[in-house]
């Protein structure tokens, strides 16, 4: 009995120096915030806390994973906006699968949209999360203690669109953390769903064979053509043909896409004629005609309604 009252007091006491610990290692770190319209989980405190500003942000679509020396996400975007980086950190006892429950709760509440969530080792090495995407060495944690969410936040006509990410990890000693990065796109009002406006362009050709793989279908930067359609911008077919000389395994169908007036029938050659125009030019680098097949859609597989996208050429894995 006594060796049991001795137990219990022993685990109070460490409770009590674990709670006035808490409470006398000082407040929010100095100049930081909580972002507006987003609460902290209840006795959370800031431990680190950046302002951005506008920048060409990478955002984390899939499981990271080190491509050919570079860490990649399986599908990740550019997204242009004014930066905020907030870490948290818990108080004692909750657990990392709480906060994040709570948080990605209140992040998709009010006209919220998900893009991607993932969780333990399905979203690749915490390593890469912490270094490489949020560039914060303290997000380091065991990879099966790792919660990330992405997602946007509904516009309207008197604040800018907002995408989040965020990323819970319980550290080897315990400690949970709650980082959010917040992207404020410029301007106000948008006509597109938030989805529809993140970049769908790649700039290497390991990033192009992961969408590829990943998805079946990536558009190809960097390919423009005229009213003739010819060719005006051709800084896409370096990639095109660095991607195929590297993965001489794959078969692909370039597939040109174009809304303009004229007859249906008129749109689908024109835009058949630049595919072939482009499985030409491959073909005279180098890549196997057999590995290439050129289509032309015209109008028929619409992304979007309005701007660049309707006038885009598609690699799709046969």
């Amino acid at each position: 009995m006594a060796m049991l009252l001795r137990v219990v007091i022993t685990v109070l006491f460490s409770i009590l120096l674990q709670a006035h610990a808490w409470s006398q290692s000082g407040a929010d770190v100095v100049g930081s915030a909580d972002y507006p319209g987003i609460s902290r989980f209840s006795g959370a405190r800031i431990v680190d806390y950046r302002e951005v500003g506008d920048t060409n942000y990478r955002l984390a679509l899939g499981r990271l994973q080190r491509v050919n020396g570079r860490v990649l996400a399986g599908r990740e975007e550019r997204v242009q906006g004014a930066l905020t980086r907030i870490t948290y950190e818990i108080p004692p006892g909750y657990s990392g699968a709480d906060v994040f429950a709570r948080l990605s709760t209140q992040l998709l509440a009010d006209g919220g949209e998900e893009l991607y969530r993932c969780q333990g080792r399905a979203c690749g090495s915490s390593n890469f999360w912490a270094n490489d995407i949020f560039a914060n060495r303290v997000l380091y944690g065991p990879e099966t203690d790792q919660f990330y969410l992405a997602s946007t936040r509904a516009a309207d006509v008197e604040s800018p669109a907002v995408y989040t990410a965020l990323y819970v990890i319980t550290r080897g000693n315990r400690t949970v953390l709650a980082h959010l990065d917040i992207l404020a796109l410029s301007g106000a009002g948008h006509s597109e769903p938030l989805s529809a406006q993140v970049s769908t362009q790649v700039s290497t050709s390991e990033a192009l064979l992961t969408r590829l793989q990943q998805d079946g279908v990536v558009v190809v930067p960097g390919l423009q053509f005229d009213g003739q359609d010819q060719l005006i911008d051709e800084g896409g077919l370096a990639l095109l043909v660095e991607t195929l000389l590297n993965n001489p395994q794959l078969s692909v169908y370039v597939v040109a896409h174009l809304r303009a007036e004229g007859s249906l029938d008129a749109q689908v050659e024109r835009s058949r004629h630049r595919a072939a125009l482009i499985t030409t030019q491959l073909s005279e680098a180098g890549i196997a005609v057999e590995r290439m097949s050129a289509q032309g859609v015209g109008p028929l597989a619409p992304a979007c309604s309005t701007g660049s996208c309707t006038e885009r050429v598609e690699l799709v894995l046969q």
